[in-house]
């Protein structure tokens, strides 16, 4: 078809399918219509990967001939920008002229400006990142390309929005193609274009300019602050219905009060005045003046970053406030993820928000050390974690519709939406996990440091020095066992708290695994190295205590205790070997095999070799066992230590995503409410739309 090297065979879609996917141009499938032509939704076959698509019906009458069409597609097909609209095909059949492109769910800027509904919903850092996609788009055209591409007919209509609101530049009918190499492109040509939007200095020379396009986007840019049509009349002071242009200009002293009043509330003044100056020198009427679309791509990106670090520090204002729970889960972590989500932040290449949230986080950490607080926070960042994570997923796994109440199943969906991460939230996402991990070190240290002098205690049996033995598990007020209630205590307490403040259950079944296992390395240690320790009614001392321990894991059940019982394997077969009767009939293999299986030879040795009892009613193991001990020792001398019959302490854990989110579900969210807080302050009313 062409000479361009783009294979147009591929891109042919016959007019069977067309007519197919429109219903023969059903006038219910019509989502549009202009100069040019009839734009149709349509539903591509199989064979185009059953697509959605914007079907472009070119007006056979009042439009172009084969080479001037077949020349746009050439253009068009060339363009490859995540803010252009794709190209997906074409048909050129029975005198038809039919363009085929991506389909932009969410319509036309336009149609947002001048319904109520819609643009009451768009806020202003939605609007920002609208008008920075859609620089981004035309800098594409004037300057990313082989040649220089001046689109022509610039304004609100021809700005698409996809599912995510991102800007999309669409409409090429009246572009055109220039060198590139040229400094200043300039191409003269009969005046077209769309009136109120058309460059008064192209109106009266006839050369079109890449400055051209500049000045429309300024146009769109000042009917974005103002929430109106630039061809729509209103009032404004005691003027008649004067023009928007004509009001921009006139009273660009008093610009606020043309503010949208849907955002008036939400713009930070520096932020304003930053877009607004970008915007009057678009639609300068020198064209000296007029920057590039390189310009006021950086002017925009300045007034969403400065907006977007006076959002963010409101938010986080608001999160020290702690809010609490709604529904069992952290008020403060959904109000954030419904911020991130609004915003579009996770999609952002650069954001200041993340730095923000990260720093509130940091500092909780590091301002408090108690284990409420730590639970809380972990809470929070848990529950974000796996919101973002949801939504990172390509397809979110919802719970069927018979387990979720009628009428909720579709809340729940639109607590979490799928989105294309970018770099910033992956690595805020990281940092979370580690923060979370720092977290749950300082829950633990604090653990231990209770527990600590109540397991030195409960080493040795307080009884002996009375002479009286105590039996069974009796933990009375007065009791030589209140030791071992001052552990159950705790670890009660540490339940209740992680309770709570909803920490999800894998955590909580980690926290305590790792306290378990470090109380039994305490008092496994202490049992080795201190000789006195090492005594048949020690051993039933401990034994009574570790009973406590597991009624505790019984009653915490495993939802919350998950394995802490087996934590205790090394102590509680130690304590068994301890206790048992007749150790001297014992064989080395009934020893090793049967009753500790999971103790080292070292560890086998120094307990019998340590062994005692102060009424001798339980004789020591045999000298024939202990001597094959120490041959067996004398093989694998140079794999042990001095030490070796020693248990080391669990280093930190860390965690992964699933170990933070598999506990969780987004049916669970479907009621949850942004925090209350945020409802007085206007920036965030969309979190109550």
């Amino acid at each position: 078809m062409s000479s361009s090297g783009v294979n147009f065979e591929s891109y042919l879609i016959p007019l069977e399918e067309i007519n197919r996917a429109t219903e023969n141009f059903s006038q219910q499938r019509c989502i549009g219509a202009g100069g040019f032509g009839v734009v149709y939704k349509g539903e591509l076959s199989k064979r185009w990967q059953n697509l959605t698509v914007a079907i472009k019906r070119l007006d056979q009458y009042n439009y172009q001939g084969k080479v001037e069409f077949h020349n746009q597609l050439e253009m068009i097909s060339k363009f490859h920008h995540k803010n252009i609209i794709s190209f997906i095909g074409y048909c050129d059949e029975h005198n038809q002229q039919i363009i085929v492109y991506e389909y932009a769910s969410n319509g036309s800027l336009d149609h947002h400006l001048q319904d109520p509904d819609k643009r009451c919903c768009i806020t202003w850092i939605q609007r920002l990142k609208i008008c920075l996609g859609a620089a981004r788009g035309l800098h594409y055209l004037h300057s990313g390309l082989g040649k220089r591409v001046i689109h022509g007919d610039v304004k609100s209509a021809n700005i698409l929005l996809d599912g995510n609101l991102v800007a999309k530049i669409g409409d090429f009918g009246l572009s055109k193609v220039g060198s590139r190499i040229q400094r200043d492109t300039q191409l003269y040509t009969r005046v077209a274009g769309t009136q109120y939007y058309l460059d008064p200095t192209y109106y009266e020379s006839g050369i079109l300019r890449k400055e051209s396009d500049v000045y429309s986007f300024g146009v769109v840019l000042f009917e974005i602050l103002s929430g109106m049509l630039v061809y729509l009349q209103r009032s404004f002071r005691d003027a008649k219905q004067p023009s928007l242009m004509n009001y921009t200009r006139k009273y660009s002293q008093e610009l606020e009060k043309l503010i949208d009043p849907h955002i008036r509330d939400q713009i930070y003044s520096r932020s304003f005045h930053i877009f607004s100056q970008i915007a009057y020198q678009c639609i300068s009427l020198d064209l000296k003046e007029r920057p590039t679309m390189e310009m006021v791509i950086q002017r925009i990106e300045e007034a969403l970053h400065i907006q977007m670090e006076v959002n963010a520090t409101v938010l986080c204002e608001c999160l020290l406030l702690e809010d609490g729970f709604s529904y069992g889960k952290p008020v403060a972590a959904y109000t954030i993820y419904k911020c991130l989500l609004h915003w579009k932040t996770l999609e952002d290449e650069r954001t200041p928000v993340f730095d923000k949230l990260i720093h509130i986080i940091l500092s909780a950490i590091e301002d408090g050390d108690d284990n409420n607080q730590m639970a809380y926070w972990i809470s929070n960042a848990s529950t974000l974690i796996f919101l973002i994570q949801e939504s990172l997923k390509k397809r979110v796994a919802m719970a069927s519709h018979s387990s979720v109440s009628s009428g909720t199943l579709a809340e729940a969906e639109d607590a979490v939406q799928q989105v294309e991460a970018k770099y910033p939230v992956l690595l805020f996402q990281k940092r979370l996990i580690a923060y979370v991990e720092k977290m749950y070190d300082v829950i633990l240290s604090n653990m231990n440091k209770e527990l600590g002098s109540l397991i030195a205690l409960c080493m040795q049996d307080p009884s002996r020095s009375e002479g009286v033995l105590i039996s069974g598990p009796s933990f009375g007020k007065d009791s030589h066992f209140n030791h071992w209630q001052g552990i159950v205590d705790c670890l009660n307490s540490l339940l209740n708290t992680l309770k709570e403040n909803f920490v999800p259950q894998k955590i909580v079944q980690k926290i305590f695994t790792q306290s378990f296992s470090s109380i039994n390395v305490k008092i496994f240690n202490s049992l080795l190295l201190r000789p006195e320790s090492c005594s048949f009614k020690n051993g039933e001392y401990v034994k009574s205590g570790l009973l406590e321990l597991e009624l505790w894991c019984s009653q915490a059940k495993e939802q919350y205790a998950g394995s802490s019982w087996d934590e205790l394997k090394p102590i509680r077969e130690a304590i068994g070997f301890l206790t048992l009767t007749q150790k001297d009939r014992i064989s080395y293999q009934e020893i090793t095999n049967d009753l500790c299986p999971i103790l080292s030879l070292q560890q086998l040795h120094r307990m019998c070799t340590l062994y005692w009892d102060e009424n001798a009613n339980t004789p020591r193991v045999s000298q024939d066992v202990i001597s094959i001990m120490r041959i067996l020792m004398t093989e694998e001398s140079s794999n042990s230590s001095g030490n070796s019959f020693l248990i080391e302490d669990r280093s930190s854990v860390t965690f992964s995503v699933d170990d933070l989110t598999t506990s969780l579900q987004v049916k669970d969210y479907a009621n949850v409410k942004p925090s209350a807080e945020l409802s007085k302050n206007p920036t965030f009313q969309f979190l109550y739309n």
